[in-house]
Order: structure tokens, then sequence, then C-alpha cells
């Protein structure tokens, strides 16, 4: 069951079935007071990008958009190793965590420039605080403890390569990394 606030963050379609492109779609939705605390990266790598794909619907669609948070916060690289990845990313994940070269990452010339100056990715990761979540999860959701990965699946993978990476002294990883810490807001219960 989808809830009203995931289907009003939709992208619109046209007849041929090609979504509104982003800029439209972003200047749509912010004009919803009740979606104006979502930051622009959310809607544009997840919630328009994403917003029809099956795991994207099955997992996050229920929740109510208007009480969800998402606060950049900065964790230490230690701190991504409790994260869950959906079973349909997991191959894919995996396969950028085995990387011992910044020329294997399969991403634009300015995030590969950002990895190698920074040693962190360029564009935050969603990552959903599942311990805030205060109803039952949905018996269909795969939604484990404590976080799960939302969006952002090569980056993580990435950084876990950019760990080997700085092991064999090849680039330096940044000791902290920024995400979107998707969680519910208890101030509008």
């Amino acid at each position: 069951m989808k809830s009203k606030s995931w289907l009003d963050l939709k992208p619109l379609k046209n007849q041929d079935g090609n979504i509104e492109y982003f800029e439209d779609y972003y200047n749509r939705i912010k004009l919803k007071t009740e979606f104006s605390h979502i930051p622009k990266g959310v809607f544009e790598q997840w919630l328009w990008a994403h917003h029809d794909k099956e795991e994207s619907k099955t997992n996050y669609g229920w929740l109510n958009y208007e009480n969800i948070e998402f606060q950049i916060c900065s964790w230490p690289t230690n701190q991504f190793s409790n994260i869950y990845i959906l079973d349909s990313y997991r191959e894919y994940y995996k396969l950028r965590s085995s990387y011992n070269d910044l020329n294997k990452f399969c991403c634009t010339k300015i995030d590969l420039n950002h990895w190698e100056q920074k040693g962190t990715w360029r564009t935050p990761p969603i990552i959903l605080d599942i311990m805030s979540l205060n109803k039952e999860i949905p018996k269909w959701c795969e939604l484990i403890p404590p976080f799960q990965l939302v969006e952002g699946h090569s980056r993580l993978g990435y950084l876990h390569s950019m760990v080997t990476i700085d092991t064999l002294g090849k680039e330096k990883i940044a000791p902290k990394h920024d995400i979107f810490l998707m969680k519910i807001n208890r101030n509008n219960f």
C-alpha cells in the first residue's frame, strides 16, 4: 500500500511514458509546503530518479514523507559497515567494493576527481535509520536495522574500495563522509 505522500511525489509522465525533466519536477514539487523540508539532492538522486523502481515502491512507498526528515550528517568510515544493502543490489555493490585502483571506478570525471582529491563522494548517499520508524514495518519490506542504504550503491561500494586503495598507499580516504540520514521526524507527531 502506497502512502498519499509517496503518490504525490510521483514524477509526471507524458503520453509516451517519459517522465518530466528534473527541473520541471522539482519546481512543481517544491511548491508543495508539505515537502519543502526535503533537500533538492534527495529529490534528484532518488525520489525523482527512482520513484517507479520496484525496490523504492515496495520498501519506502508506505512511508509518510511529510514526517520524514533528511539530515546531512558526517560519518566516520567504520560506521558504514553496519548498513544493510537490499538483496537485489548486493552483487552490484560488492563489485564496486572490490576495486583496488581509482581507474576502475565507473563514474563521471567530476566524481572521479572528487574521490581522488577529497577521498570521499561528491554527492551524499541516502541512508535510512530503521530504528527511527515508529510503526510496524510491513511484511513485504526488506528493511533490516539499524541502517539501510536507500540510494548510493555505487558510492558506498567505492567507499569500501577506497579503504583498500588507502591501505595500498595509492590514495587517501577521508576520515568522514557526508550522508543524507533519512528518519522519522518525531516533532511532527
